[in-house]
């Protein structure tokens, strides 16, 4: 969905503002640096969700790694030892 969104973005803009002689006036100038802005929040924007996916990756490998402690100890696998054998 967030691809999608800043492709249809940069296609947009592209098509839209699309110019092959330097900006003359203040409408072309601001035009221009509306482009540029636009830019970089994309760019900003698709590293914040590479971000986001890694933190989110390291909460569920965290998350597996919980259950499965958990798990071995429900199972008796990793309980503490005493100094007694069970019986």
């Amino acid at each position: 969905m967030k691809h999608a969104f800043l492709v249809s973005l940069g296609l947009s803009l592209v098509v839209g503002c699309h110019q092959d002689k330097q900006a003359a006036g203040p409408m072309e100038r601001a035009g221009k640096h509306v482009d540029h802005a636009a830019e970089k929040t994309g760019k900003a924007l698709e590293k914040a969700a590479e971000k986001t996916g890694d933190a989110a990756k390291k909460g569920a490998r965290a998350t597996g790694e919980a259950f499965e402690k958990v798990g071995k100890k429900l199972k008796g696998d990793d309980a503490p030892t005493s100094g007694k054998p069970a019986e």
